[in-house]
């Protein structure tokens, strides 16, 4: 396994172009390279967007992986910039985002009336995750 991963990174860099020679794009010339081999680059993010990929990929629900790296940028964001990471967790890690016929139902209970499924409009797993949010 090691030497074939050797000769897999031997072959990417004799694809790539260096010194001014011609030859693949970096990008091209990686697809070959096996899954152990670790890529370094950079990238270019506003917050905004930044802010979205951590919503993404802090998510219990994402793969562990990637979980893991986000979780360290989110630290790396709350140092930066605190106060907007505080309302990013206030907002969007801790927040909800709720249907028309979620917020009717929310404005229907707060009215004292007593809904259930059949009456809330919704299907059996919509109404699933608004009793997680708001009813047990």
């Amino acid at each position: 396994l090691k030497a074939d991963s050797a000769r897999c990174y031997d072959n990417y860099e004799k694809m790539i172009s260096q010194d001014g020679q011609q030859g693949l794009a970096r990008e091209l010339a990686r697809m070959n390279l096996p899954a152990n081999i670790y890529t370094q680059w950079y990238w270019k993010v506003d917050l905004h967007n930044l802010l979205h990929f951590l919503r993404l990929r802090a998510d219990p629900h994402a793969q562990y992986e990637i979980r893991i790296y986000a979780d360290e940028i989110c630290n790396l964001v709350k140092e930066w910039v605190p106060h907007t990471y505080r309302a990013f967790e206030d907002y969007r890690l801790g927040g909800a985002t709720l249907s028309e016929t979620s917020v009717n139902v929310l404005r229907r209970m707060i009215k004292g009336e007593s809904v259930d499924m059949q009456s809330s409009g919704m299907s059996k797993g919509e109404w699933q995750e608004f009793k997680t949010l708001f009813v047990d």
